[in-house]
């Protein structure tokens, strides 16, 4: 008797200097949006500070906000930078982990269900270049 069963299979990705290039530019790109929507915000607070129907509390309350936005949005963005510099220290040919897929696993009695557990696939520039594991 055998039984079909989903299980997680691991992504990893062997480390390049395209793939070190390409999350560096996304992370990049994900400080430049926060930039870009702290400058927006700080934008529509002195729209609306300047419209004559915003009390002087509003005003304060308004400040207070744009304070609490700027800290969580300067605490991202140094998490971001932190997480650039993890990435520039990757040594070239490790392996990391990029995700988890479900796939389907036939099993029957006897089988080690470990080892079923533990699949692996490895890519190295978008190439699939090792399946470790039962598949």
């Amino acid at each position: 008797m055998n039984l079909q069963i989903l299980r997680p299979v691991t992504i990893k990705a062997r480390v390049t200097e395209n793939l070190k290039a390409r999350l560096t530019a996304e992370l990049n790109a994900a400080i430049q949006q926060l930039d870009d929507e702290m400058a927006e915000l700080e934008s529509q607070v002195k729209r609306a500070q300047l419209t004559a129907a915003i009390t002087p509390q509003q005003q304060l309350q308004l400040r207070q906000l744009m304070e609490q936005e700027r800290a969580a949005r300067a605490e991202k963005k140094a998490q971001l930078q932190a997480e650039i510099s993890r990435v520039q220290a990757l040594p070239l040919g490790a392996e990391i982990v990029q995700g988890t897929v479900q796939a389907t696993a036939t099993v029957r009695v006897g089988d080690s269900l470990d080892a079923l557990m533990a699949a692996e696939i490895v890519v190295e520039d978008g190439k699939v270049i090792e399946i470790r594991g039962e598949l």
